[in-house]
């Protein structure tokens, strides 16, 4: 599923962004927009890679290059936006203080979470309850949810592919176990906890690929 089908022709969408940060509204901090962008990469992110799509935000190449100009100064290209994370980061919560102010005004929390989920996937605000909506907006207020300050934190997508890689290892599964290793480390590059249990492992029969996505997510424990 393709999860950011954001308009291409919104000519008036961002004016004067900026990367500074500062409280948006009354209703989401800074903070909050945090929050939000890295639930929405959580919920965005594809087990294997879309074609057209860029970051784990799946950013269509249209809007990489303009929101690249007009929040960072600089035009950036889709490869060099897929392969600077921090990058992609930095514009997308710039692109969310501004969507905010538009569509996420004198509403509470969840609803603008739900409105601003749904916008980024659609281009409209008001299609959270839409039948081919829903499911990433529901994924979205969970991810959400789940970091809010004073709650518990949960596995983190890192966590659970390191305790799926070494439950594959213990059952000597070397293949499955380096998939979900290579993922882990994927989620945290140069990991070294991650590098470490790939090189434990035997090396991979000639000709396989180790770096190839895995088709399933490792169980929520």
């Amino acid at each position: 599923m393709q999860f950011c089908k954001q308009l291409v022709a919104r000519s008036s969408f961002i004016v004067a962004l900026s990367l500074i940060a500062a409280p948006v509204s009354a209703q989401m901090t800074d903070a909050q927009i945090v929050r939000l962008v890295e639930a929405m990469r959580q919920a965005s992110k594809p087990e294997k890679p879309v074609t057209g799509l860029y970051s784990d935000w799946q950013v269509k190449p249209e809007n990489v290059t303009r929101w690249s100009k007009q929040c960072g100064g600089k035009e950036l290209s889709p490869t060099e936006f897929q392969a600077n994370a921090a990058a992609a980061r930095s514009i997308v919560t710039c692109v969310m203080r501004d969507a905010v102010k538009q569509y996420a005004r004198d509403t509470n929390e969840t609803t603008a979470v739900q409105r601003l989920a749904a916008w980024w996937m659609t281009g409209d605000p008001t299609k959270f309850n839409a039948r081919e909506t829903a499911p990433y907006v529901q994924k979205v207020v969970k991810a959400y949810q789940v970091t809010e300050p004073g709650k518990p934190t949960a596995k983190t997508f890192y966590d659970r592919y390191m305790a799926a890689g070494i439950e594959a290892a213990q059952r000597k599964d070397q293949k499955t176990a380096r998939l979900y290793f290579q993922r882990a480390l994927d989620e945290r590059p140069r990991d070294q906890s991650a590098l470490q249990a790939i090189r434990n492992l035997t090396p991979p029969v000639r000709g396989s690929n180790p770096n190839s996505p895995i088709t399933e997510q490792p169980s929520q424990r």
